[in-house]
């Protein structure tokens, strides 16, 4: 696998704030940087959204939160489908032992404004705004995040162009960041 420190080398011990870049089987280019060491490999999140948005939810409720959400389901079958076997072979389980997920509130941010609460920290790349801001087809997108916003029933939490967090109705098609865990 190929990893872009300050040289290009290939490697399997990842560092946090190398980037590896693959390509989905439908030929989408991806750059995923290592945000967070965990004690079964180390957590990867996309440095941009995929090409595609997605609703968070299609009947625009927060029910059940990202757990129960569309966007959830999409991800851990039809986008997961789509990533290279060299990638899917090395991933590890996370919560709800899905393969791929999207940030939370406090990852990006390190607090939570508006979302349910979350115990993470924040990774330590997110400090720069530069890095909470992603791009979809070249240009600055919104993209989701999995908190639900705690005063209505029909919000989750999305982070805006100036890398700042906001709420949606989550029937709206954002963009999508996934994050990985490889061993």
């Amino acid at each position: 696998m190929k990893v872009k420190r300050k040289i290009e080398v290939r490697t399997d011990k990842y560092l946090v704030g190398d980037i590896i870049s693959f390509e989905l089987t439908d030929g989408e280019k991806i750059r995923a940087r290592a945000v967070k060491r965990e004690d079964d490999g180390m957590l990867f999140c996309a440095v941009d959204c995929l090409k595609d948005e997605y609703p968070m939810n299609r009947d625009g409720s927060n029910e059940g939160g990202y757990a129960a959400s569309d966007l959830r389901m999409k991800l851990n079958t039809e986008i997961l489908c789509k990533f290279p076997r060299k990638i899917r072979e090395h991933m590890q389980p996370m919560e709800y032992g899905d393969l791929l997920r999207i940030p939370t509130e406090r990852e990006i941010f390190g607090e939570n404004e508006y979302g349910k609460f979350d115990s993470a920290e924040q990774w330590a790349c997110m400090k720069k705004r530069r890095n909470r801001m992603a791009l979809c087809k070249d240009e600055l997108c919104w993209y989701w995040l999995q908190n639900q916003f705690t005063d209505s029933a029909s919000y989750f939490c999305n982070v805006v162009n100036p890398g700042s967090v906001d709420v949606n109705y989550a029937s709206f098609s954002f963009g999508v960041r996934p994050v990985f865990l490889l061993s």
